[in-house]
């Protein structure tokens, strides 16, 4: 879980068939733009007739512009969709690529952990380790309803989360589907013994789970929208736990109770 966003993105962009100078030319464009190609050659230090290489290689998947005013990075969506014509493998990067994409436009230094997983067992994992992180209320908020499926043995693993919280925190939830999953933790007992105060929001956050605290940097984001390929993304992050901080205060505004 000590991978570097950055780190990582080349990683992924190797494994999708990269040189190691047009992953790296990509990634510092994402950084910021370049003014041309002898710009970026004064600021990587790599050879020059290897960087105008990858600037070709890097144009004709479309994952950077240049114009008469400068070279930027596009977004990865046109890799994504070319890897997903690939084969399994390939296939499987693409998601890898999907998760880390949003994260993009996060100030980088900001981010000290970036970590993603797609078998059930891993996914399970990564819930778990959020349970037992140090904090003094675990907020939850989306589709927990669609989620609890994707764990490798389902509720089981839902209970073993609410038994870690439960020996140093409370639990604050606010979910977007109901069904029975969701409906075993509001009970009476549970509320009381568990400590759970589950609320509803009539919100479109199908298929998304976002788990993070009150004060620890920690942010596990679950997406099973693609019920063949579910992922989690886990990251530590200040800036990125504040705003899923202040948007889930802004969401407890418009809740009713279940």
């Amino acid at each position: 879980m000590n991978m570097s966003l950055y780190t990582k993105l080349k990683s992924l962009l190797r494994d999708a068939g990269l040189s190691e100078v047009e992953a790296e030319i990509y990634i510092n464009l994402a950084k910021s733009p370049a003014e041309n190609a002898y710009a970026l050659i004064s600021r990587t230090g790599l050879n020059r007739s290897a960087i105008y290489r990858a600037i070709e290689k890097l144009e004709e998947l479309k994952l950077i512009t240049r114009t008469s005013l400068h070279l930027k990075a596009n977004s990865l969506k046109s890799l994504v969709s070319e890897l997903k014509t690939s084969s399994l493998k390939l296939n499987k990067i693409a998601y890898k690529i999907k998760a880390i994409a949003p994260f993009l436009k996060t100030p980088q230094d900001s981010i000290e952990k970036f970590e993603h997983f797609y078998t059930p067992e891993q996914i399970a994992e990564a819930y778990l380790f959020m349970s037992e992180q140090n904090y003094t209320t675990n907020l939850d908020f989306g589709d927990f309803e669609n989620f609890v499926p994707t764990l490798s043995d389902q509720l089981s693993t839902a209970y073993k989360f609410r038994n870690n919280r439960v020996k140093h925190a409370n639990h604050r939830a606010i979910c977007t589907t109901f069904g029975s999953f969701t409906s075993s933790f509001c009970t009476k007992e549970s509320k009381v013994k568990f400590k759970n105060q589950v609320s509803l929001l009539n919100a479109d956050f199908k298929n998304k789970f976002i788990i993070f605290s009150d004060n620890s940097d920690y942010v596990l984001f679950n997406n099973f929208a693609d019920v063949e390929n579910p992922f989690s993304v886990l990251i530590k992050s200040k800036a990125v736990a504040d705003i899923e901080r202040a948007q889930f205060d802004i969401f407890s505004q418009k809740v009713e109770n279940i």
